[in-house]
């Protein structure tokens, strides 16, 4: 994937949820502070640091090699939407209900026993955050099937094995 390209996924990931976000006069959820709602007493230094790695973020997806372009783009596309949200919001506005998300793998997978005290009933998330979580996830296996640095990793693991 060239830069052009991670890039415009990116702002495609951003705009989407940015677009979903236009549709709720009410939302569902206002999350001021990082997921599960930390440091919401203090959204100004969430919107800071967000905004700062989201910096950071354009500058590494230039810089990353091209197995790694699609994971950061999906993972910057997420970091834009929501800091976008920090800086003129205050908080970021998540609508899909984490129980939604656990009912389709609880359709593939049934658990006869449910909790209702269940976590995921009191936790949302919106495009942008599934975007971070999908990039994340093909970062790491992107970076577990590579085999060049395979040697390296393999002492790193040995070193931290053997203490």
């Amino acid at each position: 994937m060239k830069n052009k390209d991670a890039y415009l996924l990116s702002g495609a990931v951003a705009l989407t949820d940015a677009a979903v976000k236009g549709f709720f006069e009410k939302p569902p959820v206002k999350n001021y502070g990082f997921a599960g709602n930390k440091l919401d007493k203090h959204p100004s230094v969430v919107a800071f640091v967000s905004a700062a790695l989201t910096g950071v973020m354009v500058v590494a997806v230039a810089c990353a090699p091209k197995r790694m372009k699609l994971p950061m783009a999906l993972i910057l596309g997420g970091a834009l939407s929501n800091s976008a949200d920090r800086l003129i919001r205050g908080y970021v506005v998540d609508y899909i209900p984490m129980d939604l998300l656990k009912n389709c793998f609880d359709d593939l997978a049934p658990n006869k026993s449910r909790n209702h005290s269940d976590p995921a009933k009191r936790y949302y998330c919106n495009i942008s955050d599934l975007a971070i979580f999908i990039g994340a996830g093909l970062g790491a296996v992107g970076y577990m099937l590579d085999d060049s640095g395979a040697a390296d990793r393999a002492a790193s693991s040995e070193e931290l094995i053997s203490g």
